[in-house]
């Protein structure tokens, strides 16, 4: 039973993850969307890149099972 609890609790953390990596990538696409100097726009695409891989991962992990096993 405490099993079956942990497993959820480290699955609503990987969800709540998800959820904020879901947020940072939008934030850094609308950073880019409304810079205009060169400088900024290669650092809001590098947080772009970033946030979306750091997604993508999680969403990897979530669905092969093998998180919190």
């Amino acid at each position: 039973m405490q099993q079956k609890g942990a497993f959820e609790g480290k699955l609503e953390q990987l969800a709540d993850a998800i959820r904020e990596a879901k947020e940072e990538w939008w934030a850094a696409e609308r950073l880019f969307a409304e810079v205009t100097d060169p400088y900024l726009v290669d650092q809001a695409i590098y947080m772009m890149e970033a946030a979306e891989r750091k997604y993508m991962y999680l969403w990897k992990l979530a669905r092969s099972g093998e998180y919190g096993c």
